[in-house]
């Protein structure tokens, strides 16, 4: 499910409303200070259905967008989440990591705790579904 990761980054980054984001995952090593950025990491998974010798995996991916407060961090904001939910919300990302992957669904959208008083953001978590194959 990680082999996820890089297209997913890679689509976020060639948004246009991103162009000044530092568009990072949590598996790579990177300046984790500088803003705004927007975080992508894979929080979960979970087990949609169960058959003889098959499970489908449906994995929680979070976009977790971060700027400091000021006086255009709300329309900076809400560029960013639109421009996120646009290229990501019914997304198919193909074949990856030896497997089809179904389209990417919104669930939710949440303000995260940041320890920082001077920052803003917002975590949008999407899902997707995948056929892995166990022993038979």
């Amino acid at each position: 499910m990680l082999a996820l990761i890089a297209p997913i980054k890679n689509r976020l980054q060639a948004l246009a409303p991103l162009a000044a984001w530092q568009v990072r995952t949590n598996t790579e090593d990177a300046d984790r200070a500088a803003l705004p950025m927007a975080d992508v990491r894979c929080i979960g998974a979970g087990v949609s259905s169960q058959r003889a010798g098959a499970v489908v995996v449906e994995p929680q991916w979070t976009v977790v967008l971060v700027l400091r407060r000021g006086g255009t961090a709300s329309a900076e904001l809400d560029a960013a989440l639109q421009a996120v939910i646009g290229a990501l919300h019914g997304w198919q990302p193909g074949q990856h990591g030896g497997r089809g992957w179904e389209p990417l669904a919104l669930q939710r959208i949440s303000e995260p705790i940041l320890a920082d008083e001077g920052l803003v953001g917002y975590e949008l978590t999407f899902s997707t579904q995948a056929l892995y194959r166990g022993q038979e």
